[in-house]
């Protein structure tokens, strides 16, 4: 027996012996620790007598699991000592003592504080848990491998990489190293004991077989840790798949680079926040090495942009929710201040005291530069630097808002720079991009602070005059405008002085509009009847410019049906060649009889059909009925009568060069048939549809005229560049011709030029027998006008044509 407690008492664990009654019969010297009092003390007590009654119970039913039963019992026991309240875990042996006939006559226990070891399980298990979370996206598993206790710990990611879920594991696998490709097996279980033995860090990748089948590629990096005399206690490591990796010839390179490092900084505090330990990507991203920081507290980072409430804020979420995140600008070594995104987790001892702060964190000043980039590109004018659509719309919303409330009225000035084209076209589009920054900088100065001023796109802007007390305040910021807007500018250091003027819209909130919509169409209507009235000026809108407007669309809206309902007309009136009086030639004339409006003039009804792009469809509907009026007339009269055909320059656009022509052919009609009537602008414009269009017309034997000559840019130049058969002599010219000495002279010097240059001429507007004498007398061609015939419906013309057999009138 004295050599029993001789070889117990060296024994760090708890020893001890119990009668069937449960009283301690023998403790070892280890008993001292646990109750604090001297072994002969403990002899005769139960165990009631030195831990809580729930404690004491739980021992009193394991220990009659050996006492009546005669099992040996291996288990866990979490005890509370009652004179201390401690809490105590240990790992305890319990066997039945027996005398020689076998009869049981009390128990024999070995206890091993395992306390310790359970309570850094506990906090490897909640890092794990963290990390686990920080290394989620990456698909990275973690675990844990007690030593002592033989026992492994996974976190969920490690469940992931093996296929298979956490419930399901044991019913498929017997242990990890069941899943191991058989071939690898061996090598990484010697990989492992080389770690234990400290020879080599483990760094290793081996085979796993999922249960669909597949196999994966696991790299497994881990780290042995040791207790206190260097013998291995924990082994920590992580899992990663690297099979799409192992394809590359890199793989060594990347697999280092991704799992031996996070791409985040990392930051471990204690529980006094101080830091313990930094990882690379920390040194990377803030400039500071481990021997930098160690024992220092994190606010060696901060950048002080942040004040005393923002990081009381912080931690009072960090104690109550044991997290935070967000946005924070900190300082680098170097004395740069960055944004970063960072995430603070606090890890708990099993008693919810404080072990630790993780702080992981990723640099997005870049990230933040480009948000500010993209929120710049979407509200600014990336020329001038003011608002622009966007942005504008968002602030004008807001002044509607305000001015509701503050009962203040708002103006807003829309501005369109007048002759912009033309220093655009003539100088080129940087001098127009010049222009645009000059005028910009110009109307901003004419403005005070808590205006807007934007650009809407090409020469327009617009102005947000808020809280207006009189309209005299709107009249001079306007005025101020044009006044600085009609000053010189130069461009690129040239000498050259060049001039613009711009035209304003004015409208008041919320008089002449409720919403943003109305306002802004109502400024555009003011600033188009600015145009109108000569530019340079500014125009306030009104009703009578909304009803004007609502008629046009109207029009706009029948003159798209009109085609359908069979409410467009081609009229003729006949061109006499003044030799002998012969009704040759004939101009269609395009009229609209409206069901309730009667007959529209045609200079209130064209100008809708270009601008609303019905002109091409018009325009292909007359020259249809016209080349059918004139097969019909062919057959009819035995000749051809040429008609004359306007042609609007619109139509000049996005033209089928070839459809007139290939129209005629199938109607076996030659091209000279039709005369294409051209203004004189038209041919200024001097681009490549026209060119081709008008080449196309000569190819085809289609005659063109030049329409109202002489009110126009008249050019010598451009008869000559193209072939032009005819010159309508406008009849503002025919009109006086009898009246004074000057129009004759400019019609006989048409005539003459014309004839030069073997081209005919054609008088319009002729409506007495003495504007048709003299213009016998100048030399003129052709004649037409109200003294021969009114435009007429065509069958109203083929009566006139039937009526004289001679084929003359006059």
């Amino acid at each position: 027996m004295v050599e029993l407690k001789t070889l117990t008492n060296q024994v760090v664990s708890y020893t001890y012996m119990k009668d069937r009654m449960g009283r301690y019969t023998y403790v070892n010297e280890s008993a001292q620790d646990l109750f604090g009092i001297p072994p002969e003390h403990i002899i005769g007590q139960s165990d009631h007598h030195f831990f809580d009654l729930k404690t004491s119970d739980q021992l009193k039913h394991n220990d009659n699991l050996v006492l009546e039963f005669g099992e040996t019992v291996k288990q866990e026991e979490r005890v509370i000592i009652k004179s201390t309240g401690a809490m105590r875990i240990y790992q305890s042996i319990k066997k039945p003592i027996r005398d020689d006939q076998g009869q049981i006559t009390g128990l024999y226990g070995i206890s091993t504080d395992i306390t310790q070891f359970r309570q850094t399980e506990d906090t490897l298990n909640q890092i794990i848990k963290h990390l686990s979370l920080a290394r989620h996206a990456s698909g990275v598993g973690i675990w844990i491998w007690d030593i002592v206790q033989d026992k492994l710990v996974w976190d969920d990611q490690m469940f992931v990489l093996y296929g298979i879920s956490k419930d399901n594991f044991r019913g498929v696998y017997k242990d990890w190293s069941s899943a191991v490709y058989t071939d690898d097996l061996q090598r990484a279980e010697k990989e492992i004991q080389m770690a234990l033995c400290g020879e080599k860090k483990l760094d290793t990748v081996f085979r796993v077989c999922w249960p669909d089948g597949t196999i994966h590629n696991i790299h497994v990096i881990a780290t042995v840790i040791p207790d206190a005399s260097g013998k291995p206690l924990h082994m920590v490591g992580t899992n990663s798949d690297i099979t799409s990796h192992m394809q590359s010839d890199d793989f060594m390179s990347l697999t280092s680079a991704i799992y031996q490092s996070s791409g985040e900084a990392i930051m471990v505090t204690d529980e006094n926040n101080i830091i313990r330990h930094v990882n690379p990507a920390f040194t990377h991203m803030t400039g500071y090495e481990l021997s930098d920081v160690m024992g220092k507290s994190p606010r060696i980072l901060n950048s002080g942009r942040h004040d005393k409430n923002f990081y009381q804020e912080m931690w009072q979420t960090i104690m109550r929710t044991d997290h935070w995140q967000g946005e924070i600008w900190e300082r680098h070594k170097d004395d740069i201040i960055y944004a970063r995104w960072l995430s603070i987790s606090v890890i708990r001892h099993p008693n919810g005291d404080i072990y630790c702060y993780v702080a992981q964190f990723s640099d997005i000043t870049e990230k933040k530069q480009y948000d500010e980039l993209i929120l710049t590109q979407a509200n600014y004018d990336q020329l001038t630097g003011l608002p622009n659509r966007n942005l504008f719309k968002d602030r004008l919303a807001q002044e509607i808002k305000k001015s509701h409330r503050n009962k203040l009225p708002l103006a807003l000035c829309l501005l369109d720079l007048d002759h912009f084209k033309e220093i655009n076209d003539t100088l080129g589009h940087a001098a127009g991009d010049e222009l645009l920054k000059k005028a910009a900088n110009r109307i901003k100065s004419c403005m005070r602070e808590i205006d807007t001023v934007a650009r809407l796109g090409g020469d327009e802007f617009i102005v947000i005059l808020p809280e207006i007390n009189n309209k005299l305040c709107i009249e001079i910021v306007a005025q101020h405008i044009i006044q600085e807007l009609g000053k010189p500018f130069q461009f690129n250091q040239n000498e050259t002085l060049y001039h613009i003027s711009t035209s304003i819209g004015i409208v008041v909130f919320p008089e002449d509009g409720a919403d943003m919509e109305s306002l802004m169409k109502h400024a555009d209507q003011a600033m188009y009847v600015a145009k109108q009235q000569g530019r340079g000026r500014y125009c306030y809108f009104t009703a009578a410019m909304q009803q004007k407007v609502n008629e046009k669309m109207t029009l706009m809206r029948d003159l798209r049906e009109a085609l359908t309902r069979n409410e467009l007309h081609v009229y003729y009136q006949p061109i006499l060649k003044l030799t002998d009086h012969r009704i040759v030639k004939a101009e269609a004339l395009l009229r609209w009889k409206h069901p309730q409006r009667g007959m529209i003039n045609p200079a209130s009804f064209i100008p809708l059909a270009e601008e609303s792009g019905l002109i091409h469809e018009i325009g292909d509907w007359v020259f249809d009925q016209v080349i059918v009026h004139i097969q019909k007339w062919h057959e009819q009269f035995g000749h051809i009568i040429q008609v004359s055909v306007n042609k609007s320059p619109a139509q000049f656009k996005h033209a089928n060069k070839q459809l007139w022509s290939e129209k005629l052919t199938r109607l076996k009609l030659p091209g000279n048939c039709i005369n294409v009537e051209i203004t004189e602008g038209l041919l200024l414009k001097d681009t490549a549809e026209i060119k081709d269009c008008l080449l196309e017309f000569h190819n085809n034997g289609i005659d063109v005229s030049i329409d109202d000559f002489g009110t126009g840019f008249s050019s010598l130049s451009y008869l000559k560049a193209f072939d032009i058969d005819y010159l309508k002599i406008d009849r503002s010219f025919i009109s006086n011709l009898t009246k004074n000495t000057t129009d004759p002279a400019l019609v006989e010097a048409i005539i003459l030029m014309a004839q030069k240059l073997n081209i005919k001429t054609i008088a319009e507007g002729v409506e007495t027998r003495e504007q048709q004498d003299l213009l016998i007398e100048l030399g003129c061609d052709y004649a037409q006008g109200h003294f021969y015939s009114l435009p007429l419906p065509e069958n109203e013309f083929e009566k006139l044509i039937n009526c004289i057999p001679s084929m003359k009138v006059g």
